[in-house]
């Protein structure tokens, strides 16, 4: 039996990759370079997640996660998330005294895959990637992420892949 696999449900492990150049001067080049993260996306009808583990990052460092899209970064968030800019955001990320990110993960209430529906509801962005940022100046900036290379430093990125629905390609016979 051959179906046709729906290329917008499914994983996406994430491989980020350090980003040297953006980090604020008064971090150590070594030490920046040391961060390292996995993470996946996945998608689904009706919604999603997003997840995320670091280490080697800024110890009791303030994150923020984006998703890279085709009209800029948005929040690796809800797109009903209330945004305060005051530090409490919902893509806030503390990380722990060890430069250990445990976890995170983001509830969506659309599908990352099919991208993030924007206000005018005709239209999406397409998600191309997720970026791990750092704030020097210890808060966030609602549904902007900063002054880039001011408050706002870029540190690890990874390209978002095609999902793949596993179970309908489990079923798919070859030949």
């Amino acid at each position: 039996m051959d179906r046709k696999v729906d290329k917008c449900q499914g994983c996406c492990q994430l491989e980020f990759d350090i980003l040297p150049a953006n980090r604020p001067p008064v971090i150590d080049a070594g030490f920046w370079v040391q961060a390292t993260a996995t993470g996946e996306v996945c998608g689904y009808d009706g919604g999603g997640s997003i997840s995320i583990s670091a280490e080697g990052l800024i110890p009791q460092g303030v994150y923020t996660v984006w998703f890279a899209t085709d009209r800029g970064l948005r929040p690796a968030a809800p797109t009903d998330a209330i945004y305060t800019a005051d530090g409490l955001d919902p893509n806030r990320l503390v990380v722990n005294s060890d430069g250990v990110l445990n976890y995170y993960i983001a509830p969506l209430d659309f599908n990352p895959f099919r991208g993030i529906p924007l206000s005018n509801g005709k239209t999406a962005a397409i998600v191309q990637g997720v970026i791990i940022g750092f704030h020097g100046n210890r808060m966030t900036n609602g549904t902007v992420p900063g002054v880039f290379n001011v408050n706002f430093f870029e540190q690890l990125t990874a390209e978002m892949c095609f999902s793949r629905n596993i179970e309908d390609e489990d079923s798919v016979e070859l030949g």
